[in-house]
């Protein structure tokens, strides 16, 4: 089968660091290796396509910044959609792969023109997720984008949520496949020898160590895990935090970190480039996501990467209590309220008090993440869903990945 998979977002480069870089680069090369052939057709690039696939880059160029830069962005959305036509048709594309992106409303009319058949991966409601944490001053220019690119579509959503909103927007049927893990990549064994040199490096040897891999975005909750492990440094000497990623809020944290307890206590990275997160990983003793509410109607709508990530690493798993974040434990890992740094600092404190349970709770995470969240599972789902197929087999209840939703 020939897939193109569209990519009409300038701040989705491929071969970028951040999370949605390497769920396009992740979700590309699992449909080569099971056999599809796949043009990577993106706005922006940074790095190399991944293995296996051929890339085009269209080439946006630098962005002005708000209102004009909005209407610049959609103008250019536009014309990649024009560049993408003729290449799709030369491609001999048997399925369009399309990731929902801000002001792209041209898909559907492209693939009706083209007579190939069109999935639209939604991991996001993207115009109200930028609204509410960067500010969007053209809403219905957006939000008629999003009705327009789901209208009638064939929908892969990351999570219930997600699907439900897809729903809502008009899609005709949604196909809930939750992120997946490279498990190989982040084998512990693999990954020990330079999680140990990191340590050293960074003056780490002999440290309780705390670990976030992840963007700096509002919704993270990484001011939380900061209070959190304020409280533990303030009567546990041993106590390290390592927060590994860049975004929005560096600059803040690091203002936060500079004080009381955590002063000489908190190391931030900065970017790594994603090669280098399996060691990362290796070095802390345990992991986390303090995930905020995103403040939107729609709920908790992510499927993060960040804690498959750390599931396949094998380590310990303190993250915020969300249902998605739950089917993904499935009680491999200790959830916490929301926003609650007492509640973070009690599980933390507990696994550090208690080794063996938190290596028996990861070597049980890891385990779930290679049953249930391969790469190449959520390969096999979109090709089912790009053939017109649906999954066969258990309900979502037995089987995290893969659950059928309609309209």
């Amino acid at each position: 089968m020939r897939i193109v998979y569209l990519l009409p977002d300038p701040g989705i480069p491929v071969g970028g660091v951040k999370g949605a870089s390497v769920h396009v680069a992740e979700v590309c090369r699992a449909l080569s290796q099971a056999g599809a052939e796949v043009l990577l057709l993106a706005m922006r690039a940074v790095g190399d396509s991944p293995p296996g696939v051929e890339l085009a880059v269209f080439g946006s160029g630098k962005l002005p910044s708000g209102a004009e830069g909005e209407l610049a962005r959609e103008r250019a959305v536009k014309d990649f959609f024009a560049w993408a036509g003729p290449r799709i048709a030369a491609f001999g594309a048997g399925v369009i792969y399309e990731r929902l992106s801000l002001f792209a409303g041209s898909g559907g009319t492209l693939a009706a023109r083209l007579g190939v058949p069109r999935l639209v991966e939604v991991n996001a409601p993207v115009a109200a997720e930028r609204g509410r944490h960067f500010g969007l001053g053209h809403v219905e220019l957006a939000e008629s984008a999003e009705r327009a690119a789901l209208a009638g579509a064939a929908v892969i959503a990351i999570s219930e949520p997600v699907a439900a909103w897809s729903r809502s927007r008009g899609a005709a049927t949604v196909l809930i496949v939750p992120n997946g893990v490279d498990a190989e990549r982040f084998a512990p064994e693999r990954n020990a020898v330079a999680g140990e040199a990191l340590r050293r490096r960074l003056g780490l040897e002999g440290s309780e160590l705390i670990g976030f891999v992840g963007s700096l975005k509002p919704w993270h909750g990484v001011e939380v895990l900061l209070e959190a492990t304020a409280q533990l440094a303030s009567r546990r000497p041993l106590v390290q935090l390592l927060v590994v990623g860049d975004g929005p809020g560096r600059a803040t944290l690091e203002a936060q970190a500079a004080r009381g307890p955590l002063a000489g206590r908190c190391q931030l990275t900065g970017p790594v480039p994603s090669t280098a997160v399996p060691a990362y990983l290796a070095a802390v003793d345990v992991a986390t996501a303090p995930y905020l509410h995103p403040g939107l109607a729609v709920g908790f709508y992510f499927s993060p990467l960040k804690v498959l990530e750390a599931m396949a690493a094998a380590r310990p798993v303190v993250a915020s209590c969300f249902p998605s974040i739950k089917e993904l434990l499935g009680g491999t890992g200790r959830l916490v309220a929301p926003a609650s740094s007492e509640g973070l600092a009690t599980s933390l404190e507990e696994l550090l008090d208690h080794p063996e349970r938190a290596r028996a709770l990861g070597a049980a995470a890891r385990a779930r993440a290679i049953r249930f969240y391969s790469w190449s599972a959520v390969a096999a789902h979109i090709l089912t869903a790009a053939k017109g197929g649906s999954p066969a087999g258990r309900t979502a209840a037995e089987r995290p990945m893969g659950a059928k939703t309609s309209r």
